[in-house]
């Protein structure tokens, strides 16, 4: 099964490469394959922009996306729980109401995007970029935004429960009636990588 299942992924991955491209019934067979085989799915540095995400039929928990190019991808109310979105490129994705707990955007380029009622809680956003983003009424309770770009983003009514800002830049940022700002955890740090 695990063979099969790879020769599966390699032709999805493989395929764009070679002058074709996947169907969007290909990534469907890989996710019901995976999840029947109660293995992570594997997608890190595919290109995903010309798939159409929906949220009643794919379930991203725990799945691997980093290096993967999301950018102006609708990835609305999607459970992205857990996954790996390290150093993705989501810039001008929609995320709205998208269930991100425990998810890592470290290095993940999120300039531009929607994430209205987005729920972060625990995630890591450690030297994302998320400029002009729109992050109204998200949850970020426990979050790590230490080294983060936040200039020109939309915080407003925003939940900062707990957040680690260390680091974090925040100029031009709209912070309007953020909840819980009293309990921002915001340390000395060096952001140099």
């Amino acid at each position: 099964m695990v063979g099969y299942l790879r020769g599966i992924l390699l032709t999805f991955l493989l395929l764009p490469m070679i002058g074709y491209s996947a169907s969007q019934g290909d990534l469907a067979k890989l996710l019901k394959i995976t999840s029947s085989s109660n293995s992570p799915l594997d997608l890190s540095g595919a290109d995903l922009r010309k798939y159409q995400f929906t949220d009643n039929k794919m379930d991203f928990r725990f799945a691997n996306l980093s290096h993967t190019n999301l950018s102006g991808v609708d990835l609305s109310k999607l459970n992205l729980s857990g996954a790996d979105l390290s150093y993705a490129n989501l810039a001008r994705a929609k995320l709205i109401s998208a269930n991100l707990t425990n998810a890592n955007l470290s290095h993940a380029n999120l300039s531009g995007a929607i994430l209205q009622g987005a729920n972060f809680s625990g995630a890591s956003l450690n030297y994302a970029l998320l400029m002009e983003a729109d992050l109204q009424k998200a949850n970020f309770t426990e979050t790590d935004f230490s080294c983060a770009n936040l200039n020109q983003a939309n915080l407003t009514q925003s939940d900062f429960a707990q957040a680690n800002i260390s680091g974090a830049t925040f100029i031009n940022t709209i912070t309007a009636d953020i909840v819980h700002y009293h309990s921002v955890v915001d340390r000395p740090v060096k952001c140099e990588e």
